[in-house]
């Protein structure tokens, strides 16, 4: 039953994700989306490449930190190999939802819903740092309304970082599995917020993968010959990739390309735009999943 649900939901997001790339090339003529792509600048894609894995190995220490934060001692070989491991199933579900994979990985080693926790709070670090970045981007740009907006749900996020350490109880009218978990994604930020050295550590690492991501994006403008300013890219590119993380499509493809077109509308025709969106899914999932798959394979034979 569970994987008939799974493998429903998958094939829904297939539909989906089909569905919006054809009506993405209904109104973008598809070879031009090539001919952009044939004349791809390969150093900045080279330069890309060597920022991802420096994107990876810098996402590998602080999942460690975390880690060892709620009490649990792994070495960096062994969080690499995990994160490493994650990504093929991260290609082929909405969102990052692959992640909760690790959860399996660990199951001999740690409670799941303590590395479910652990996972979902690394993700609001990522969350906290974007709309940081956006505000940022959002105030010189002088986007006020967007600023606002912007601001509004920093303040959210950071209520929830101080209502987490002073250990308030969040109890929802949800089963027992899901409480736990939420109990668990709690202690894991309570215990992160009053270790000021781990925080410390933990932020400053999110915000170097999150701007060493920014320069990503701006290299991907660069290979295809788009000139953005850095300013504009920092306010609108957290819009697009919040906007991918909505889980309906695979790995946020789709979505996310057609917020990259809007977004960026004023710098780059939509062929390539939607090139710059291709080159995003295919470098930060597609590419570093088969580089993965060994990874997976390794893992799962290991935990049978």
């Amino acid at each position: 039953m569970k994987f008939k649900k799974t493998l429903f939901r998958t094939s829904l997001v297939l539909i989906i994700t089909l569905s919006i790339f054809y009506v993405l090339f209904t109104k973008i003529k598809f070879f031009s989306v090539v001919e952009v792509l044939s004349h791809a600048n390969l150093l900045y894609l080279l330069i890309v490449l060597l920022l991802l894995f420096a994107i990876i190995l810098i996402t590998a220490k602080r999942w460690q930190i975390i880690l060892e934060t709620i009490g649990y001692n792994f070495q960096y070989k062994e969080c690499f190999n995990l994160i490493m491991a994650a990504f093929p199933l991260t290609s082929i579900t909405p969102s990052k939802s692959g992640d909760v994979i690790k959860a399996y990985y660990l199951k001999d080693k740690i409670p799941a819903s303590k590395t479910v926790g652990s996972v979902i709070t690394e993700r609001m670090f990522d969350v906290l740092t974007l709309v940081l970045f956006s505000l940022i981007g959002m105030m010189f740009c002088e986007k006020y309304e967007l600023a606002g907006v912007a601001f509004a749900i920093l303040i959210c996020i950071i209520a929830v970082f101080l209502l987490a350490r002073a250990g308030f109880d969040f109890r929802l009218p949800l089963k027992s599995s899901w409480n736990e978990k939420i109990q668990n994604l709690i202690l894991s930020t309570k215990l992160l917020t009053r270790d000021k050295r781990a925080f410390f550590f933990i932020f400053s690492y999110s915000i170097l993968i999150w701007f060493i991501s920014i320069v990503q994006t701006v290299m991907f403008f660069y290979a295809l010959g788009i000139n953005v300013p850095l300013l504009f890219t920092i306010a609108n590119i957290p819009i697009a990739i919040f906007i991918g993380l909505v889980p309906v499509t695979l790995g946020g493809m789709g979505t996310r390309d057609a917020a990259i077109i809007f977004l960026f509308s004023e710098y780059a025709t939509s062929s390539e735009l939607l090139g710059v969106g291709i080159l995003f899914s295919v470098f930060r999932y597609w590419l570093i999943s088969l580089i993965g798959v060994p990874f997976m394979r390794k893992m799962v034979k290991d935990v049978r």
